[in-house]
């Protein structure tokens, strides 16, 4: 960037606090500056870092992993560089991994192998028994859904109402030997599924497609269940950027996780909304406005967030009461580049949601709206109360005819069909999503940046 653009652009980003009734126009031309500072280039340059510290460690940049460890160090140096208080924030995790792939396998069944997947902190065992479904409901969210139970059998439950834990609870508490999940078979929701049990389960646990399922709870069969992994604890870390105080005392939290799936580089979950984060931080520093915000803005990178949401949680356990109640907005970016994508706003507090949608209204962008289910970083703040928002453009799900008309690209296919997965890498990128999504992150950062009254409902006027 030229040093007369640099100047120009300094002055045209102001970070005084504006008035309550602030209207979408001028919110647009308040950030214009800084979207325009925000680079295709910039981001992709980040996600090129990401993918060389994965290639040159292992092919990912997983919690507790070299990979993971490098990511924080490259973010935490540019934040440094860019002028800001950057501090890392240590914590343990329990490690699960697998050292073999897990085995389904029943007689005249074709069982591929990526349709199992083993649930983080299953128990390593090999079992050859009949599978039997409970006898009450197929979601075993009750212990009473096992009377005359099998005991030694495989319990085939079904994803969905209550968490994995209580289901394999009750199960094992049945006398299962083993269990198997199927998926729920709703939209978004039928292929292969990975899995968290919040405690170490007693016996082996994957899940299954639901259409396997259906295929298993039919036929009954005899089949071999086997699952080998080590278990244990590590450690990682987040990376906070804090900026200048604001005048109100308050924080603007924005975050997004920085590791991926052992599985391989997480270019798009999460490179690519660690990238917008990243990104947006550094051009609010180089543009700079020399007045104090209304609140501060503190940039998180997160860690352990494929292992249930390690990092996030932490920061939130870790803050004192009143810094808690500081907390007047909280921004979380995950998976904002996906090659079948679609602009979609998390269904947050309608204070959030606002800033997001009157963006894309005023740059003339289609944009649908997410439930905020708790797969995310956003997820322990918007159980503590906290107003809470971001941005997602799709995982595994599958994209319908309405989606595909209103934002592009195939019906019938997963939003990223690389979810998960070792081609999970520059390639699984759509980057001009990437960019549109970024401006839409800048600008309710400086927005809410701004803004005395964040994350608070506004009357209509």
């Amino acid at each position: 960037m030229s040093a007369a653009r640099h100047a120009v652009l300094a002055g045209a980003l102001c970070l005084a606090a504006v008035p309550a009734a602030a209207d979408p126009a001028a919110e647009f031309e308040a950030s214009a500056a800084l979207r325009e500072a925000v680079t295709e280039e910039g981001l992709l340059g980040h996600l090129r870092s990401f993918q060389r510290i994965a290639e040159e460690n292992g092919g990912n940049r997983a919690a507790g992993r070299p990979g993971h460890e490098l990511s924080a160090d490259h973010v935490a140096a540019l934040l440094e560089q860019a002028g800001y208080t950057v501090r890392f924030e240590r914590f343990e995790f329990p490690f699960f991994e697998e050292t073999v792939p897990p085995v389904l396998a029943a007689p005249g069944f074709a069982v591929e192998r990526d349709q199992i997947r083993t649930l983080a902190n299953s128990a390593s065992g090999d079992v050859t028994a009949p599978v039997v479904p409970p006898s009450g409901s197929p979601l075993a969210c009750e212990a009473s859904d096992f009377q005359g139970f099998t005991r030694g059998a495989v319990a085939l439950v079904q994803r969905g109402t209550c968490t994995f834990q209580t289901k394999v609870g009750h199960a094992a508490a049945a006398g299962a030997k083993g269990v198997v999940i199927y998926n729920e078979g709703t939209e978004g929701r039928t292929g292969p599924f990975r899995g968290q049990l919040g405690d170490p389960a007693p016996v082996p646990v994957v899940g299954v497609p639901a259409d396997l399922g259906a295929r298993l709870r039919e036929v009954r069969p005899e089949v071999r269940l086997a699952v080998e992994a080590r278990t244990g604890t590590r450690s990682s870390r987040n990376v906070l950027a804090d900026g200048p105080e604001g005048t109100t005392g308050n924080t603007v939290l924005v975050g997004a996780h920085l590791d991926s799936v052992p599985e391989g580089p997480g270019i798009n979950d999460n490179g690519s909304g660690s990238a917008v984060v990243l990104e947006t931080a550094l051009r609010m520093a180089e543009l700079g406005g020399g007045e104090r915000p209304a609140n501060r803005v503190r940039f998180a990178f997160w860690g352990a967030e494929e292992v249930g949401l390690v990092g996030s949680r932490h920061h939130l356990q870790s803050l004192p009461e009143e810094e808690r109640g500081r907390l007047a907005a909280v921004l979380n970016f995950d998976m904002v580049g996906s090659p079948n994508s679609a602009r979609l706003v998390y269904d947050g507090p309608a204070a959030i949601g606002r800033v997001f949608r009157d963006y894309f209204d005023s740059a003339g962008l289609e944009a649908g709206s997410t439930p905020m289910r708790g797969g995310s970083d956003h997820a322990p703040f918007a159980r503590a109360g906290i107003p809470t928002g971001g941005l997602y453009t799709g995982a595994g799900e599958i994209k319908s005819e309405e989606s595909a008309a209103r934002f592009g690209g195939t019906a019938g296919q997963p939003y990223d069909p690389c979810y998960h997965q070792a081609c999970d890498d520059l390639t699984n990128i759509d980057a001009a999503m990437l960019h549109q999504m970024a401006d839409a992150a800048a600008h309710a950062v400086l927005t809410l940046a701004r803004d005395p009254e964040a994350g608070k409902d506004r009357e209509p006027s």
